[in-house]
């Protein structure tokens, strides 16, 4: 029975192929200081970046669709909450990320992050 049940995690590992995280997929902070903080400090410092949603600072968004371009990715985000009050919520927003090395950078209209360091 051990043996059968080796065999099909043998092959079940065989037949699907790893499917492997984007390079942006993690959580980024401009000091890795910040990973380990407070939780009220992580919500003021870290940017977190899923498959298919985005949590930053003052900023979070439900949906994202990653588009690759030739010097990162853009994103298309939409059912955002944030704190600007100038905006009708749910809005969308463009994000665009460059990867450099072991950093990220994310930006948009009016916003830089900087260089982030993955937590």
């Amino acid at each position: 029975m051990r043996r059968l049940a080796l065999i099909i995690a043998i092959s079940a590992t065989a037949i699907v192929p790893a499917v492997a995280a984007a390079r942006y997929v993690g959580t980024w902070s401009r000091d890795r200081l910040n990973c380990h903080a407070t939780a009220d400090v992580q919500r003021q410092t870290v940017f977190t970046v899923d498959q298919s949603a985005l949590s930053f600072p003052n900023l979070g968004c439900e949906h994202a669709i990653f588009r690759k371009t030739a010097i990162g990715w853009v994103v298309r985000a939409s059912q955002c909450y944030g704190a600007d009050p100038s905006l009708d919520e749910p809005f969308s927003r463009t994000i665009h990320i460059k990867i450099d090395g072991a950093t990220v950078r994310l930006s948009w209209r009016g916003f830089d992050s900087g260089p982030l360091v993955r937590c």
